[in-house]
This record gives structure tokens, C-alpha cells and sequence, in this order.
């Protein structure tokens, strides 16, 4: 049997529960002004005044195939020997469009690595335009939205919940009380997905130093897991790219690949 005063303070635990609850989600009165401080503590390549850069990626080929290498080494030499003449390169235009060309020393010799070489170039398109999808969002321009635009800021105690649309997409991003970003949700008509990005504090904002990511298609495969760090240095006093790790699993396969940035271009002003 209940004690009595259990009956008692049962009632009193729900409304203190429902009272702290409402209290942790309150509007922000001031959500502009919480929104322009966040928009200035980031560091943004468009507002260091870059226009487009250009840059070599390298792959490293030898961590791809260290499988390969242990198990028939001969053949892994021929393989990278192969793989060391395709040389790509980049190009961030004043768009925000990331384009990737590619050139062989070599024809293939043969059908099957024609294939090889097809497969890799499509493999090397889709993970550098992917990194830079959110890479942009956070080094580029701006992750918040504008000042005046719509958008709704919530107190949650220790965090800020910022809540918006994005055309056809609902946008969520909590960050705390010092403005760093935690996590971005986007919930949209075809997928869900979620980014958790980690940061270094510079004298000129936050730089953006990898992120987790989660992709959930709505339908069909293609889920996504992602592990990135980035290894930014100054070209021309701008924060760009040279190097990147990439930890993948793509329905449940998982990838290791690692990039060299080099022989940067760059247009500013």
C-alpha cells in the first residue's frame, strides 16, 4: 500500500517537473542580437574577402590498399604504380561550387581498368563535392541564418535551440551559451540528417576542425555515417585545406580515405 505522502507529492513533483520544463525552453527576447554575435564568431573565407581558390588533391593510395599490399605485394606496386599517374584538382568558384577535374598520365590498358579508373574518378567526385557540402556551411559563409530573417531561438538553460526553415527542409541547431554549434539536424522531404561539428578558436572565429555526420535517406539505401578532420593552414592570411581524413560507412561497408591538399591558387580581395 502507498504511503500518504506519496499521494501528496507525486501531484507536486509533476507541476514542479512541468514548471522547470516550460522554464527550459523559453523564447529568447533578444534573438537577434544572440544570432549576430554567433554570425560574428565565425571565421568566414567570403568575409576574409576570398573569391575562389584552386588546389591538387592526392590521395593516399598506399592506407587504401594496405589490405591489398600485405596480402600480394607485387601486384599492389603494379596497382599503385597505376593509381599514382591519376592526378586530380579542384576549384571553389565565386559561386560556392566545388568542381573537380582529372587527368591520366596514362590510357588504360585495358577495358577493365578503363572501368577501375571510371569507378574512381565517379568515387573521388561524390566524397570531395560531399565534404564540401558542409565543409561551406561552416567556413564560407555563415551556419546561422540571417538577422532578419524568420526563425525561432529557444533558452534551454545551458544551450540555445535555433529553429528554421531552409526551403522544404526544417533546419534545428543547438549550440551553447559560448555560441560554439553542437549539432545541425535537418529534417527534409527526402532524407534526415545530422552533423556535430568541433571547432578551434582563432583570433579571427571558430575554424571548423572535422565533424560526425549521420545520412538517413527517407527511402532506399544509401545510409551514411561520416568521421572528418581537417587540417586547415593560412594561404595568403585565408584558412584553407590541406589535408583530410575521411571515415565512412556507406550501409553498413566502412572506408578509410586520406587527402592531400597542395599548390593552392588564390583569387580575393
Amino acid at each position: 500500500m502507498k504511503p500518504r505522502w506519496f499521494s501528496f507529492c507525486l501531484p507536486m513533483l509533476l507541476i514542479c517537473g512541468l514548471a522547470a520544463a516550460a522554464q527550459s525552453q523559453t523564447s529568447v527576447p533578444d534573438r537577434k542580437k544572440v544570432i549576430e554575435e554567433a554570425r560574428h564568431a565565425y571565421y568566414s573565407l567570403r568575409g576574409a574577402g576570398l573569391d575562389e581558390f584552386r588546389a591538387t588533391i592526392k590521395p593516399n593510395w598506399e592506407i587504401l590498399l594496405k589490405e591489398q599490399i600485405k596480402a600480394d605485394p607485387a601486384a599492389a606496386q603494379a596497382g599503385l604504380k597505376a593509381l599514382n599517374g591519376l592526378h586530380f584538382s579542384m576549384l571553389l568558384d565565386g559561386n560556392d561550387k566545388v568542381s573537380l577535374t582529372h587527368h591520366a598520365d596514362a590510357a588504360p590498358v585495358n577495358e577493365q581498368q578503363r572501368k577501375g579508373f571510371d569507378d574512381i574518378y565517379s568515387g573521388m567526385d561524390q566524397a570531395i563535392s560531399g565534404f564540401f557540402t558542409t565543409w561551406s556551411l561552416f567556413m564560407l559563409n555563415s551556419p546561422f541564418p540571417a538577422t532578419a530573417s524568420e526563425y525561432q531561438l529557444d533558452d534551454l538553460g545551458t544551450q540555445y535551440r535555433l529553429s528554421y526553415k531552409e526551403g522544404s527542409s526544417d533546419v534545428m541547431t543547438t549550440m551553447g551559451k559560448n555560441l560554439i554549434i553542437t549539432e545541425i539536424k535537418v529534417n527534409s522531404p527526402e532524407f534526415i540528417s545530422s552533423v556535430r561539428p568541433q571547432f578551434v578558436h582563432t583570433a579571427k572565429g571558430f575554424v571548423l576542425t572535422g565533424f560526425d555526420a549521420d545520412y538517413n535517406p527517407k527511402s532506399g539505401p544509401g545510409v551514411v555515417k561520416l568521421g572528418i578532420k581537417i587540417d586547415h593552414k593560412p594561404v595568403n592570411g585565408l584558412q584553407l585545406p590541406f589535408g583530410l581524413i575521411m571515415d565512412s560507412v556507406l550501409d553498413g561497408t566502412p572506408t578509410h580515405l586520406e587527402f592531400a591538399f597542395s599548390e593552392h591558387e588564390v583569387k580575393s580581395h
